[in-house]
């Protein structure tokens, strides 16, 4: 009996370590934001109905719910944790926004971005360092970008909330941001 209890122990905290690990290696370790957070994200991303909102690393999946619920917006999200992927589902699954959202399990940074009128990014400098300039390569020319608490390096904001922790970036029909292409 002392073996099984230790064996599942072991299970656990190789699991609670992937979660805390992997996502680190790849993106940004995950840190669950509170309502209030999220719904001045939302507000600050001044999303249109029958917009496309994309979340790169989407956790959870709830900042792609609420954009959806407030806005009437589409969400997409891509998320590296099997486990936050499984998560997500049954939240969206749960709040009946299937046919509104929809999560794929991969990589950020070879997901295809293109239908993309906003991208949402709550990740270390590290991450965004790695997806710039790339990214704007795969962007729609009129596409917005929206980074939670870490500015892209070398770029000037087109907007900053008034905590200095939302930053909104404008991509140029030329597929640049100040002249970072």
């Amino acid at each position: 009996m002392a073996t099984i209890i230790s064996i599942l122990i072991l299970i656990f905290f190789i699991l609670l370590a992937g979660i805390v690990i992997v996502p680190v290696l790849f993106g940004a370790p995950w840190h669950p934001l509170s309502n209030e957070n999220i719904n001045r994200i939302i507000k600050f991303a001044d999303l249109q109905p029958g917009e496309a909102f994309y979340d790169l690393g989407s956790g959870d999946g709830r900042v792609l719910m609420a954009a959806t619920n407030k806005k009437c917006v589409r969400g997409v999200g891509v998320e590296i944790d099997p486990i936050k992927v499984w998560i997500s589902k049954y939240f969206i699954t749960a709040a009946n926004l299937n046919d509104k959202i929809r999560i794929h399990r991969g990589n950020m940074f070879d997901f295809d971005i293109s239908e993309a009128d906003v991208v949402y990014l709550y990740l270390t400098h590290q991450a965004i360092d790695r997806l710039f300039p790339e990214i704007l390569n795969r962007m729609k020319p009129s596409a917005r970008i929206i980074s939670y608490r870490f500015c892209i390096r070398n770029l000037k904001p087109t907007k900053i909330n008034k905590d200095k922790n939302l930053f909104l970036y404008q991509v140029s029909k030329g597929r640049t941001i100040n002249g970072y292409s």
